[in-house]
């Protein structure tokens, strides 16, 4: 008998948590470790939950549709389990070579079996054994007739998020943002510049090489370098001794544009684990008044945990919704990394093309504006506000800067945000004065969005 690997076991339970319990994927990873007694997993095996796990939320309404046929019967009246081992299975049938087809089907019943599901084993067998040969086609949408259902189908995507997209850009550039939203986001890193100078990044290179087997590539952007597979986070990796930190380059940009000087006040609206407050800790090298303020106890838990690994000293850290904080004197610069639709990063939190629904844009942007207003009025003459979102979607960043402008009249100037970008990114800035990066780009970065307010 075919015995469950700890890695498929995981993966699978993970899976039943994010499409039955709306959790994030990286957080019902971590939980089913933590059900097993919070071993943390080898690397390999990580790599590989996280493998099986994302590609099969990326894929999973075309596995789904291909599963269903196969079946002939609706399977949303299976148990969750079920459908779990169908789509997982199908998914390391089609989309991972390396693994053997007959190591698809049979750990994928032997799940069924532990879960105590022996009545449906025969079922899930027959089903992926026939899908295995290869043994039926069926026909897709028809592309001229029905672009949307093609699309929605051909790569994964929910309807109303390719009619919202396709309302705005044509069917040729749909399908290459499309087909860039199921690539696994790259391995991209920041170095931290205060143990490494950039100048000498090429021995940071050397060292990933020669000590964690991990070629390190060399980007545009002088502060990132490029993974070709996950970095070591065990206790430790050149990870845990502080010399880089994990951030995609548009992230990075964001720090750039928040441009901090030495003396300044400055504040991170929402600043999750920190990652743009420790680079703008860089960008200043330690010599300003850093506050992060964040709702939530654990997001704060990992900006500590961060700023100490990289050997910073810890910024003021809050634990407070932004709405209710007020300082206790202007400030030079505020950095609102706001919420978001978060349609910008599907390609690297795949669940949320099937959590998200079409009202989210309108609620978030009700509340961006509160926030912009809000943030606004801590700001001293001079002061700037750099708002940015993973998100290219209209409302959100062209109509949310018209927003300001008319709401703050002649208290606001816009301020370009050319001359804080590095030349090869300027293609980036839009004639609305905004940074926007869409899902194609070709240097592989998030969708992301962003613009300068300062008050006058």
């Amino acid at each position: 008998m075919t015995k469950l690997t700890a890695a498929r076991e995981i993966a699978y339970d993970a899976f039943v948590q994010v499409m039955e319990h709306n959790q994030e994927a990286a957080t019902a990873i971590d939980r089913q470790v933590a059900l097993r007694g919070g071993i943390p997993l080898k690397r390999l095996d990580r790599n590989l939950v996280v493998e099986i796990l994302y590609g099969s939320l990326r894929w999973y309404s075309k596995i789904l549709w291909i599963v269903q046929k196969t079946a002939n019967r609706d399977l949303s009246k299976a148990s969750p389990e079920i459908r779990a081992a169908l789509v997982l299975g199908t998914y390391q049938i089609f989309y991972m070579d390396r693994i053997p087809d007959r190591a698809a089907v049979n750990e994928s019943v032997e799940y069924i079996r532990v879960k105590q599901q022996a009545n449906a084993v025969s079922f899930v067998n027959g089903i992926l054994r026939s899908i295995a040969r290869r043994a039926a086609y069926f026909p897709k949408p028809d592309k001229e007739k029905q672009p949307v259902e093609y699309l929605a189908m051909q790569y994964a995507h929910p309807k109303w998020m390719i009619s919202r997209w396709s309302r705005r850009f044509n069917f040729e550039k749909l399908k290459v943002m499309l087909a860039a939203n199921n690539q696994p986001p790259p391995y991209s890193v920041r170095i931290n510049s205060l143990k490494t100078s950039l100048e000498a990044s090429s021995a940071l290179r050397d060292m990933i090489l020669r000590e964690e087997k991990n070629h390190a590539e060399q980007r545009t952007l002088r502060t990132s370098i490029r993974l070709k597979q996950s970095p070591d986070f065990s206790s430790g990796s050149l990870f845990q001794q502080g010399y880089f930190t994990v951030q995609d380059e548009v992230s990075q940009i964001i720090g750039l544009l928040v441009d901090p000087q030495e003396g300044e006040v400055i504040i991170d609206a929402c600043c999750g684990p920190a990652g743009k407050l420790s680079h703008l800790y860089e960008l200043v090298k330690g010599n300003a008044t850093l506050i992060g303020i964040d709702s939530s106890a654990a997001q704060l838990e990992r900006a500590r945990e961060n700023f100490v690994r990289l050997g910073f000293a810890l910024p003021e850290l809050i634990e407070q919704d932004f709405l209710d904080y007020n300082p206790a004197a202007p400030v030079n610069r505020i950095l609102l990394d706001s919420p978001c639709s978060g349609l910008g990063v599907i390609r690297r939190h795949p669940e949320g093309k099937w959590q998200k629904n079409p009202s989210l844009v309108d609620k978030v942007v009700k509340k961006q504006r509160i926030l912009i207003s809000h943030a606004f009025a801590m700001l001293a003459p001079g002061g700037e506000l750099i708002y940015s979102v993973c998100s290219f979607e209209l409302e959100e960043t062209v109509a949310q800067l018209e927003w300001a402008k008319a709401e703050f009249g002649d208290a606001v100037e816009v301020v370009h945000p050319g001359p804080r970008l590095p030349d090869y990114y300027k293609k980036y800035q839009t004639r609305e004065q905004l940074f926007l990066v869409f899902a194609d780009n070709k240097e592989g970065m998030d969708g992301f969005g962003a613009f300068i307010l300062r008050k006058k």
